[in-house]
């Protein structure tokens, strides 16, 4: 069942798109907004992953600042809204492909009143054309790649660094430049989540800035790194004179309480209900080792430093490496696996940073 409702879900986004396109005319398209162009209302298109939240929310925030009277609302997937939930002045609509609530929040972005929608994607998204042209906006921002779909601002912004680069010159479209120099980059959290990790930490011998917290959980058995080498990479941080802290999804409790068993000195963190949990508890570590996954961009935003395991399937992943904070890069041999990452090699990376300073 799941796979036919997937199945009408994509068939009735094609229709649509087939419906709306041939009346939508880009013939014109500009670099961006032109003089004199008045912007009250904008439209970020940002229904994606947890990450992709992560770096798009500090140049949100900066946005506000440089467009002090501007309405901003999100369009986020239900996974990736929670990165906005404690955002203050920036409104969320939660893109859901059921059809019902599909057109429901095509509904509320009408309702909003755009006078622009900008697509943060950096390909072009059927889905977000369809928000765009629903919404009534005027302007339709989107990054200057291939003309497959009618926006009519292709704003043309650096491709060829890190992806908040591109982001970056993505929303100076809008008429005034972005800038990601000291940018506000911590998640915001609520008193229920920093008590949360104030309750853990304090039941135990050991501060957070002695501890190395180890994320074993990132999607994918392509991602899982196993039980050994895991438990080696612990005896190894121990020999630091650090303490280990395994981070999990509450799937892989089990996983995670067969590594730290033998190991008097690994830290098993409690289960945490939500990824803004995982930030609070993590937020005053000394350094975090994880594959790829969004745990990693919620370091970065803390300023702390990162040990990261990749797959090297991706020709754009350098784009999404940690972003201005002291890291290394371990990418595996085969992008089945990662198992050709070795345990020295996470442990040398480690001593690497423990050596040359935390670097926040």
């Amino acid at each position: 069942m799941p796979g036919i409702l997937k199945k009408l879900e994509i068939f009735g986004r094609k229709l649509m798109f087939r419906i709306i396109a041939p009346g939508v005319s880009a013939a014109n398209v500009l670099p961006s907004l032109p003089d004199g162009a008045v912007i009250n209302r904008v439209l970020i298109m940002r229904q994606d992953r947890i990450g992709d939240m992560i770096m798009t929310l500090p140049l949100l925030r900066r946005l506000r600042e440089i467009h002090p009277d501007l309405s901003i609302t999100v369009v986020a997937s239900e996974s990736n809204s929670i990165i906005l939930k404690h955002e203050k002045d920036i409104d969320v609509i939660i893109y859901d492909k059921s059809p019902a609530k599909f057109i429901s929040s095509l509904r509320a972005a009408r309702d909003f009143m755009p006078d622009a929608v900008v697509d943060m994607h950096m390909h072009d998204s059927t889905t977000s054309f369809i928000y765009a042209v629903f919404s009534g906006a005027k302007w339709k921002l989107h990054i200057d790649r291939e003309n497959r779909l009618p926006f009519n601002v292709r704003v043309e912004a650096s491709q060829d660094g890190h992806i908040m680069d591109a982001f970056s010159g993505l929303l100076s479209g809008l008429g005034k430049k972005v800038e990601t120099e000291e940018l506000v980059r911590e998640i915001s959290l609520s008193d229920i989540e920093t008590d949360f990790a104030e309750s853990f930490w304090s039941g135990l011998d050991a501060a957070p800035e002695n501890c190395i917290a180890i994320n074993i959980s990132a999607g994918g058995e392509n991602r899982w790194w196993g039980v050994d080498r895991y438990r080696e990479v612990c005896r190894g941080i121990i020999s630091l004179g650090m303490r280990p802290l395994l981070l999990y999804a509450p799937e892989h409790k089990k996983w995670a309480e067969s590594i730290a068993m033998p190991e008097a000195d690994t830290l098993l963190s409690p289960l945490t209900p939500t990824i803004l949990h995982v930030a609070a508890l993590i937020h005053d570590v000394h350094l975090l080792v994880s594959p790829d996954t969004s745990v990693i961009h919620i370091a970065a935003s803390s300023g702390i430093p990162v040990v990261g395991m990749y797959l090297p399937f991706d020709p754009s992943l350098p784009k999404w490496y940690p972003w201005r904070v002291n890291s290394r890069i371990l990418m595996s041999e085969d992008h089945r696996s990662l198992e050709s990452i070795s345990p020295d090699a996470v442990i040398g990376s480690v001593r690497e940073i423990l050596e040359n300073g935390r670097g926040r």
